[in-house]
């Protein structure tokens, strides 16, 4: 039986749990396939920045999300597609891929790409982020995913940004200058 979207939604929202990587549960399907994904990256040498729902869950805004987006180096951004394509379970899929067995998607943001086709901003070198290190794969510092959702120009990485500004009032003062200066 197919689910609806609501049905998904409820069903990925007792996923979430506060304090755990990305606040997802270790069964969580979006939880194994980074998991999945590191284990791919450490043997292709490239090092992803988790960027999408999953890092704003991180830093305390809890919010469904249907895939994993990731951040990764223009130089690397070729040797994972092609190893992707040869992984089993791995399927080309919208913006990136989609892995079969767990049913979710892998947006891959490429360095020098624009956010978006209005906008000319362009992704940073993931390099380049301050991170924070949580296992499986790193999510941007605080200031640095607020400066990337404020590029991307989408509705929700709007709400992303009023959200983790509004569970983050003792940094509040040192947020937006410390965004303004990765934008």
């Amino acid at each position: 039986m197919k689910l609806s979207s609501i049905e998904r939604a409820l069903e990925a929202m007792e996923t979430l749990e506060k304090g755990r990587p990305f606040s997802l549960r270790p069964g969580d399907a979006k939880r194994k396939l980074a998991e999945e994904l590191r284990r791919v990256c450490r043997e292709e040498g490239i090092s992803p920045v988790i960027i999408g729902g999953l890092a704003v869950n991180h830093h305390g805004y809890l919010r469904v999300t249907a895939d994993v987006d990731i951040l990764v180096a223009r130089d690397d951004a070729a040797k994972l597609i092609r190893r992707l394509k040869a992984e089993p379970g791995w399927r080309r899929y919208a913006e990136g891929f989609k892995n079969t067995v767990l049913d979710v998607g892998l947006d891959i943001c490429v360095e020098g790409d624009r956010t978006s086709p209005e906008w000319a901003e362009t992704y940073p070198n993931p390099n380049e982020l301050r991170t924070t290190a949580i296992r499986p794969l790193p999510v941007p510092a605080l200031p640095e995913l607020i400066a990337l959702k404020a590029m991307f120009a989408r509705a929700r990485d709007d709400a992303d940004v009023v959200e983790l500004l509004k569970r983050h009032p003792s940094r509040l003062a040192s947020l937006p200058s410390a965004a303004m200066k990765r934008l």
